[in-house]
């Protein structure tokens, strides 16, 4: 087995039928899918089991109770039993070709290869591109024995999808996967992929950027925050930080530019419309949140991240009302 297409899920019966199109229509020898149910109370199930009836080398297992997105993924990599997994999002849907390329990609034997996505809306219109970085052509490679692979990455690292933050953006040796026993403190942070591939970095991985867009994500179909836009700007900052940081060191170079791209995850917009919605609920416990997030995200001394900082704590709730209706007014003037 080769190629182990691994995919979590919990009550997405409403989505994964499509993506589950998208990938069989593709398969081949030497692939395999498993589904990790953590226990949907929707159709989930009939929906999976349709699709795979008849079907060598397709599994479905389903759980008593959700475990946890964090677990639920360890579980579903720790069943596959090709040389590389592939992690795969029960709302995405595969690019024609997309395993064609991976298959012919991981033939080279290196540990990690790193694919694109576009942005798309939930009926799946495109919304824009969305490449982990910037400038590198398809195919380049990149030898962490070598130092100056090493920088060139972290410095050319656009989003923090260059560090797994993506659920299906990296495609990994199972081995790699293997090799680290996460903490404790890592599960229930949402980022149990990072927690697992970015230990690598400090040893001779060899990664690949295929630059090739192989799938479409639905923008903003997680449920990871419950609608609470303080608790979405936590996991994107201070839980990322938090498994990024013990292994580099909060103060190293490494460290520096995880903090960098997290800017470009959670910039400053968002930060003002959570701090928009806490004063709306009249919720005191969500702007000390954010206060610890900016303090966090800002923390690296320059202009830009003092200016930030400065804009967050200055502006109150009437100027924040004035700046949600004024981006209302452009949206719409947009889309007519």
């Amino acid at each position: 087995m080769r190629l182990s297409i691994c995919i979590p899920t919990y009550n997405f019966g409403a989505f994964i039928g499509e993506t589950l199109d998208s990938i069989l229509s593709q398969l081949t020898d030497g692939v395999e899918v498993i589904v990790l149910d953590g226990g949907s109370t929707d159709n989930t199930a009939e929906v999976v089991r349709q699709k795979f009836a008849g079907i060598p080398n397709l599994f479905y297992h389903r759980q008593a109770e959700r475990g946890g997105i964090d677990r639920d993924i360890e579980r579903v990599v720790s069943m596959a039993r090709g040389e590389y997994c592939w992690l795969f999002s029960a709302d995405d849907i595969m690019q024609p070709g997309a395993i064609e390329t991976v298959l012919s990609s991981i033939k080279t034997g290196l540990d990690i290869y790193i694919c694109e996505h576009r942005l798309s809306t939930m009926q799946l219109k495109p919304i824009k591109e969305h490449p982990p970085f910037n400038g590198f052509p398809a195919m380049t490679q990149f030898d962490f024995s070598q130092g100056n692979d090493r920088w060139r990455y972290f410095e050319s690292a656009r989003t923090s999808e260059a560090f797994f933050s993506y659920l299906a953006g990296p495609i990994f040796k199972k081995s790699v996967w293997d090799a680290v026993d996460v903490p404790e403190s890592v599960y229930g942070s949402c980022w149990i992929v990072a927690a697992h591939l970015l230990p690598a970095f400090k040893k001779e991985v060899r990664i690949q950027y295929l630059g090739k867009l192989l799938m479409l994500k639905r923008e903003g179909n997680d449920s990871f925050s419950g609608g609470n836009r303080a608790t979405r700007c936590k996991i994107g900052i201070e839980n990322f930080q938090n498994v990024a940081n013990p292994i580099f060191g909060i103060s190293s170079r490494e460290a520096f530019h995880i903090r960098r791209v997290l800017q470009n995850d959670v910039p400053l917009l968002a930060l003002l419309a959570a701090k928009y919605q806490a004063y709306k609920n009249h919720c005191e416990q969500d702007l000390l949140l954010l206060q610890r997030q900016v303090a966090m995200h800002y923390m690296d001394s320059g202009l830009g991240n003092n200016l930030r900082k400065i804009i967050f704590y200055m502006l109150g709730y009437k100027a924040l009302v004035m700046g949600y209706h004024a981006r209302a007014l452009i949206n719409r003037l947009r889309r007519r």
